[in-house]
């Protein structure tokens, strides 16, 4: 019988991983210049993360789950909408106190799609519209590529922190390079190799999740070199309350939406563990391509999307209890 350490290990193995490579990445920063030549290893990490995610990725899911609009319209419309202009109005009064390259990662956080595969776990687990989830998770990663640097230049712009328009299509390049053509190699790959992308697709999650480490530790060594990057994480730590309530408001946001709009109990559950998560898998990449330029600000600009991500995962824990009991939407 396994022990019950063991099966912690299992379960948490990432977010134990995620706490070591920072760890790591301070004590160690002259590790990422000798194992990270000009971001070579980083660049090539990122590309084979999205090569697995464009594998894995079930984009045939996408003509089956046209149907539930209203549903799809929510979620993205939450997802691209009214997250972004829900962090940008409510970050107003904290700008001058926090420090610059701190907000661009908040607002970055905001312009991320859903997550790939926790909130369709979650949503089956409750008892929900798990194609309604797989649908929109699917749309909204492939419309982040393009949509997330957008919003995010469009917020930058709207705090003062305007980006001239050949960085943002240098970015949008770089993006297309890093991202759209692995994805669009996975995708035509999965054409093919189907049955084998399926199955595969668990273990192929685990590969990816060790792949982000790495870029985790890339990203956050280079920081780390900087002697004035420790002394700046401490004007870090109390926006992460902030993000914290933010993530709970967003939350009953979303709850208050779907029971307005009408939606059945499956949609409900859909829409909850759908539109308030942020992917972190396709944010770390997008985070550090996007300010690849500024490797001074990286550290920091990840610093909310690795706070959000145990959070919403914690919190999707206590919804999935509460759904299962019967206390949110109950059965009919």
């Amino acid at each position: 019988m396994p022990s019950p350490r063991g099966g912690f290990l299992r379960r948490n193995w990432f977010l134990i991983g995620m706490l070591a490579v920072l760890m790591l990445a301070v004590l160690i920063p002259q590790a990422e210049k000798l194992l990270n030549p000009q971001s070579i290893t980083r660049t090539a990490l990122i590309m084979i993360l999205f090569l697995i995610a464009g594998f894995t990725l079930p984009s045939e899911s996408i003509g089956a789950g046209l149907r539930d609009w209203r549903l799809h319209l929510a979620i993205n419309g939450f997802l691209f909408v009214l997250t972004p202009a829900y962090f940008f109005l409510t970050s107003l009064p904290f700008r001058r106190a926090m420090p610059p390259e701190l907000l661009a990662g908040i607002y970055a956080l905001a312009c991320m799609p859903t997550t790939i595969s926790s909130c369709i776990v979650f949503t089956q687990v409750s008892g929900g519209n798990v194609m309604g989830t797989l649908f929109n998770a699917a749309v909204s990663n492939l419309l982040g590529v393009f949509l997330a640097p957008l919003l995010l230049s469009a917020l930058l712009r709207g705090s003062g922190q305007s980006i001239p328009i050949e960085q943002l299509l240098g970015i949008l390049r770089d993006l297309s390079l890093q991202i759209l053509v692995p994805v669009a190699a996975g995708q035509l790959l999965r054409r093919f190799l189907r049955p084998a992308a399926e199955k595969s697709r668990a273990s192929l999650a685990q590969v990816s999740n060790a792949l982000l480490l790495g870029v985790i530790f890339f990203t956050f060594a280079a920081s780390a070199g900087d002697p004035a990057f420790l002394g700046r994480l401490r004007e870090a730590l109390w926006p992460f309350l902030y993000l914290a309530v933010s993530h709970i408001v967003l939350v009953l946001l979303a709850f208050v939406i779907a029971r307005a709009w009408g939606f059945p109990r499956e949609n409900v559950i859909s829409m909850l563990f759908a539109a308030p998560q942020k992917t972190l898998s396709l944010g770390v990449p997008l985070i550090t391509a996007y300010f690849a330029g500024a490797p001074q600000a990286l550290g920091l600009a990840l610093l909310p999307l690795l706070l959000y991500h145990p959070w919403q995962l914690l919190v999707a824990g206590l919804l999935r209890n509460a759904f299962l009991a019967g206390r949110l939407a109950p059965r009919r």
